[in-house]
């Protein structure tokens, strides 16, 4: 039984995954979105395969939104095709190289170099950073209450989420290590061997929608985090999955920082009436139909095809 659920469960992947690139076919229909007046900056990193999810994910937000500066960390996969095809979409758009974001004194590779490039924008700005599968359905008040107030937030993954003392998230995490989940659950468990660790807050959030006030990090606190982690976890450092543990320490310890109501903003398998916002992440992403009626729906919310 198990075995034939399990083929089912991939024959309906497919399914979905087929009726998504059909769907977004449609935004590459929709019209252009320029860079607005509303003062912080969206930021992406934008993978080749990833392109036209972005413009999915992109032109959603602006339907809600019209931030002042649109950046694509690119990744050296996207192409000068990719460039102007992203560029014809997103009128303004800045492109920057993934490769000007790194060093050898942090990991590379598995978003870092976004959380790089975000420490470099967040000196004189309001910062967000959207991830290329995620979609936005409806306003977003406490997204704009936080850039109107200098809030820094992220995106809960579970029901009540709140910032946590180091002792409490480590407490949660050590019992999990054992287990072998990923580095994020290492480092998380290893928090209360910080320097100053009685100060420092948590929340395992997720860093595919996460808001940064002007100057609540830089580059110099990814080097002091990173350098105290590395010496804990040795090589394992600079596995993949440390990015977000480090994007989400930032925002943790940043003043007045927020945690977005869930499932208010969630991924779709625990999408209620009322949720604004959608993080299609991997192992949920074509489990059902819904990032295809999602693109569906921004597009007839961008007015369909665009005239020519």
């Amino acid at each position: 039984m198990s075995t034939i659920r399990s083929l089912l469960d991939r024959v309906g992947e497919t399914i979905n995954r087929w009726r998504f690139k059909h769907s977004l076919r449609q935004i590459l229909l929709t019209r252009q979105i320029a860079t607005g007046e509303e003062p912080f900056t969206a930021l992406s990193m934008v993978h080749h395969r990833d392109v036209d999810a972005y413009l999915l994910a992109i032109k959603s937000f602006c339907l809600y939104f019209n931030p002042r500066r649109i950046v694509v960390v690119a990744d050296p996969s996207i192409t000068d095709e990719d460039r102007a095809r992203i560029a014809s979409h997103v009128e303004g758009i800045d492109f920057v190289r993934a490769e000007d974001y790194r060093e050898s004194v942090l990991p590379q590779g598995g978003c870092w170099e976004r959380l790089i490039a975000i420490s470099e924008y967040v000196k004189d700005d309001y910062v967000i950073q959207l991830d290329a599968d995620t979609v936005t359905l409806q306003h977003m008040p406490e997204v704009r209450d936080a850039v109107l107030n200098s809030r820094s937030f992220v995106l809960a993954t579970e029901d009540g989420q709140d910032f946590v003392s180091s002792s409490e998230a480590s407490h949660w995490a050590k019992p999990r290590v054992a287990s072998g989940e990923h580095v994020q659950v290492l480092a998380e468990a290893n928090l209360d061997r910080l320097f100053g660790s009685d100060s420092i807050r948590y929340v395992r959030g997720c860093a595919g929608f996460s808001g940064f006030a002007p100057g609540s990090f830089n580059r110099e606190h990814l080097r002091e985090l990173s350098g105290a982690m590395g010496a804990i976890l040795a090589d394992k450092w600079s596995s993949w999955g440390t990015e977000q543990f480090a994007s989400n320490y930032m925002v943790s310890n940043s003043p007045k920082a927020c945690v977005l109501p869930h499932p208010k903003y969630c991924h779709p398998g625990r999408e209620r009436p009322g949720t604004v916002f959608l993080h299609f992440i991997g192992y949920v992403r074509f489990s059902t139909g819904r990032y295809a009626r999602a693109a569906t729906e921004t597009s007839v919310a961008l007015g369909g095809p665009a005239k020519p």
